[in-house]
């Protein structure tokens, strides 16, 4: 077991490949923090003022507001955009442990020190990081507080506070060893879940679902690029007369050379079947795309079935987005027709068209209106006919 724990501690580099997963852990982990200890600091200054009478209290209603003010921060902040949630819960906690060693030492000089002892067991679980830089956040706050206690407290309350100091660090740095390796095991768990449920199993490219999510929200976000429809022309031909197995080598190939013809960023998925979608952001050059369509349908020339026979042929609607196009439905739509066209003019080829969706409204409307007025222009004639017998 202890094994299989320091394993899981040595493999930092999931917090690089899974940093996007570990800032989303550290989001959530900072609000349940900020809103736990707005509750605890409200608890305290009741109870204190309910049971002990008393109105020596500031400290608490300073980090009632403390909590209230980072919490308020959070949610118009941080709550959406988590890239930074793991510094940020760092920065929040900080404060809270310096007034808690204040209050272990400076403002009761002699009594034992207890809320130290608290924050420096419960505080660290809330931090998905790397074990060396927990480690070290550990060591400075032990530091700190046996720094300042030292100074102000002397003989048996001195010792006393320091060795619990010292069992308490144990006891937090071997729990925390613990937590943190089963958190990095569940990261690690739920990205590679994540990463089969939106890959195709066949390509090894997006599926439907993961891709489809990943272009919405670039199309949502107004970033324009390239949609690129792709189908793979008479493919149930492949399957009738090679067999399935030799339909999954072309697809699989098709996807590769398709993956290699764009970059890592860009979305290469499986629609389902034989077609494919690419959205490629931040390609919006006519000539570049039209070239780059060129190559891809030269590529796929070059897969061929049953030793040379047989070579693979693609048919593709391409459109070039500006950031005008309201939706993904609406840019599947265009070159869906784009894809049409080339199959009923032949296949093997594309087509790509690069209007704003303004234009392509107008081209629509107008396209209503004459079938209004040819139904207008019907309906007149017959009615005519009919005075006329």
């Amino acid at each position: 077991m202890l094994k299989e724990v320091f394993k899981h501690l040595k493999n930092t580099q999931c917090f690089v490949k899974y940093r996007e997963k570990v800032s989303e852990y550290n989001a959530d982990a900072l609000g349940i923090f900020l809103t736990l200890g707005l509750i605890v600091s409200i608890c305290a200054v009741v109870l204190q003022f309910v049971l002990l009478r008393t109105t020596n209290f500031w400290v608490l209603i300073g980090l009632a507001i403390y909590f209230a003010i980072c919490l308020y921060y959070y949610h118009k902040h941080i709550e959406t955009k988590v890239d930074r949630s793991t510094i940020f819960l760092y920065l929040a906690q900080i404060p809270v442990l310096i007034v808690g060693i204040i209050m272990g030492t400076y403002m009761v000089p002699a009594t034992k020190a207890f809320s130290i002892m608290l924050m420096l067991v419960s505080f660290p679980i809330f931090i998905l990081d790397r074990p060396r830089n927990i480690l070290i956040y550990l060591l400075a706050i032990i530091l700190l507080f046996g720094f300042f206690d030292a100074k102000v407290k002397t003989g048996e309350l001195l010792l006393h506070d320091l060795l619990h100091l010292i069992m308490t660090a144990l006891f937090s740095i071997g729990s925390e060893v613990f937590v943190l390796s089963t958190r990095i095991e569940n990261v690690e768990k739920s990205q590679m879940f994540q990463t089969d449920s939106e890959h195709d199993p066949l390509t090894g490219i997006y599926n439907r679902r993961g891709g489809e999510d990943k272009i919405r929200e670039c199309i949502e976000d107004e970033i324009g690029g390239t949609f690129i429809l792709l189908d793979i022309d008479d493919f149930k031909h492949v399957n009738d007369t090679y067999g399935h197995a030799m339909g999954d080598e072309v697809l699989s190939s098709v996807s590769m050379q398709l993956s290699s013809a764009f970059r890592s960023s860009d979305v290469v998925m499986r629609m389902g079947g034989d077609e494919f979608i690419v959205y490629a952001p931040g390609l919006v050059n006519y000539f570049f795309i039209d070239g780059k369509l060129q190559q891809i349908n030269a590529r796929m020339r070059e897969i061929t079935c049953s030793s040379g026979k047989d070579n693979i042929t693609v048919s593709m609607g391409a459109v070039i987005n500006d950031g005008s196009y309201p939706s993904y439905e609406a840019i599947f739509n265009e070159a869906d027709a784009l894809l049409y066209e080339m199959k009923k003019n032949g296949k093997n080829g594309f087509r790509l068209q690069d209007r704003p969706y303004s234009e392509i409204l107008s081209r629509e409307a107008n396209k209503e209106a004459a079938k209004a007025r040819a139904e207008r222009d019907a309906a007149s004639e017959a009615e005519e006919a009919k005075y006329k017998k």
